[in-house]
């Protein structure tokens, strides 16, 4: 993650640590030019302030801190020119410059996603829904999509997986399930108008909860098992569509089954054998081979 982002979504700072933070932020990269004693002064607090907030935001030390800011410096100096993640293309744009400009957008979300997302946080992720004797999956709107795909994939790998987009229907499943389960709410904003309902429940029923979502969307709901952070960039009203939230969400879902599907590679890759000759396509069914040998041409593909 970004070291501005660290510092900024840095939680349990005492008040000389934010005093410090909101110092190291003023001053950015012109902070290279300073010494600790520099720093400590001109925040008004001692060297070993320094050294704890350092510390807090698992940096070795000062020397640290300073090239983490000039990384970031380095950043945003390069991505200047970077497309409007809002409106990246403009009236009459040709077709070329419209596939320039989406190409943009994947790679700016992804990136900043990648930055974001905790890798220890998606291993976590990964093993809670590895235990889990069900996983429910909590979500509305354009996040659906991505969301009841992610579903397809744990069913297709033998996980009991349910995602439904009636509120109803999400609220009488949350009060069905227990510690067994495993709940990911999904939501960017972290306003979703089902999570008023869903996850008071699901605390009640001591239900370990996934959340997916921008920094600040996690924020607004504290208190869960674990944030997956995706990029923030993207206006929740003043945009043409929700391309890049769509991006984020669908790389995190896809980089969480990838988690979960390694951690049980043999019994999955097992899984998807044994399910083949039943999902095939009904023209694909129409064939002379046994459904053992159609299995197997189908891996080989897979290969």
């Amino acid at each position: 993650m970004d070291i501005k982002r660290r510092i900024e979504d840095c939680a349990g700072l005492t008040p000389t640590e934010q005093q410090l933070a909101s110092t190291v932020l003023a001053l950015g990269d012109r902070l290279r030019g300073f010494t600790i004693k520099e720093l400590a002064h001109t925040a008004n607090v001692s060297i070993p302030s320094v050294h704890r907030f350092c510390k807090k935001l698992g940096l070795e030390g000062f020397k640290e801190l300073k090239v983490e800011l000039a990384r970031s410096e380095a950043r945003r100096v390069d991505q200047k020119g970077e497309v409007d993640i809002n409106f990246p293309f403009a009236a009459n744009d040709t077709a070329d410059a419209v596939l320039a400009q989406m190409a943009s957008v994947y790679q700016t979300t992804l990136a900043d996603t990648r930055d974001l997302l905790d890798p220890v946080a998606l291993e976590h992720a990964a093993e809670l829904l590895d235990r889990a004797r069900g996983i429910d999956i909590y979500t509305q709107s354009h996040n659906l999509y991505p969301a009841q795909m992610f579903c397809d994939r744990l069913l297709s790998i033998g996980r009991s997986a349910s995602c439904f987009e009636s509120g109803e229907r999400q609220a009488r499943i949350a009060l069905a399930s227990d510690c067994h389960h495993v709940a990911i709410a999904i939501s960017y904003s972290g306003l979703g108008p089902n999570l008023a309902t869903i996850l008071p429940i699901l605390h009640e029923r001591n239900v370990p909860t996934i959340f997916v979502g921008t920094p600040n969307g996690c924020r607004l709901n504290p208190g869960l098992d674990v944030y997956l952070h995706v990029s923030d960039r993207e206006s929740l009203q003043n945009r043409i569509t929700q391309f890049a939230s769509h991006i984020a969400v669908q790389y995190v879902l896809d980089s969480l089954y990838g988690c979960l599907f390694a951690r049980d590679y043999a019994n999955s890759r097992a899984f998807l054998e044994r399910s083949l000759p039943a999902t095939s396509l009904p023209a694909l069914r129409r064939t002379e081979l046994s459904p053992t040998e159609y299995a197997s041409v189908m891996l080989n593909r897979l290969r």
